[in-house]
């Protein structure tokens, strides 16, 4: 059995991974509360279970101290290995080595063995990040774009009369009120984004391009994006799987 965690920026991500790559258990808790929750890891995911490997992938160093520490009390004879430290993606990249997020690095991998290539993947995370692997198997780069909760809070907090509203679906294009102008803005804003920028990743990469969608807000942007039809949520974990074969 693995035990695969990824640690994003906004949430912490644990999943209890078989032999056979099924994720038979999965839940997250929020970043920031890393350490008051580390000691929980073991109890809420393992009881009962033999771990053999760990692996993690992490963009944020603090809390990563703090789940390490956590698992070495819980996990004294297994092995705890940290994408990027422990263990390199192997994947031919063409991105400054200094700055690429591993977290990006582990589901380009992931997409180009589970989906083949060319693919570009959308993660709607904190931020959203678009990356893409070539025909050949090299990963190109990307880009990255704020994050839809990042756009919402910096509307009410930058605007004297603007509310601080959630993103839900929304059957309206024109807003009639505040809050729907500000969701349909923000839905069918970021699907423009999302659309146009993979009809220019067709013609500068290839026509046939895949594409893979993943993160929180997938599934609800997906709505209102034709181009955006396979999503998988599980992504960076099962591309921890695959590193630890």
């Amino acid at each position: 059995m693995l035990l695969a965690i990824d640690i994003g920026n906004t949430n912490i991500t644990f999943a209890l991974i078989n032999k056979q790559g099924k994720i038979t258990r999965k839940y997250s808790i929020p970043t920031a509360q890393s350490r008051r929750l580390t000691y929980e890891i073991g109890l809420r995911s393992c009881r009962g279970r033999v771990i053999d490997k760990i692996f993690i992938v992490s963009v944020v160093p603090k809390a990563l101290k703090e789940v390490k520490r956590g698992l070495k009390r819980k996990f004294k004879n297994t092995g705890i290995f940290v994408v990027g430290k422990d263990v390199k993606v192997p994947l031919k990249s063409l991105y400054n080595k200094r700055e690429i997020g591993q977290d990006r690095l582990v589901t380009a991998f992931a997409a180009r063995s589970l989906y083949g290539l060319p693919v570009l993947i959308i993660d709607f995370g904190t931020a959203v990040t678009f990356d893409v692997v070539s025909k050949k198997g090299v990963y190109l780069g990307g880009l990255i774009l704020p994050g839809i909760k990042m756009s919402l809070e910096s509307l009410s907090e930058k605007t004297a009369m603007l509310p601080k509203i959630y993103l839900k679906k929304t059957h309206l294009f024109i807003g009639k009120d505040t809050t729907s102008s500000i969701r349909s803005g923000i839905s069918y804003g970021y699907s423009a984004i999302c659309e146009g920028l993979i009809d220019l990743f067709r013609k500068r990469i290839d026509k046939n391009i895949k594409v893979i969608a993943t993160g929180g807000d997938a599934p609800l942007i997906s709505r209102y994006t034709p181009s955006m039809k396979r999503i998988d949520l599980d992504i960076s974990l099962k591309g921890l799987y695959l590193l630890s074969l």
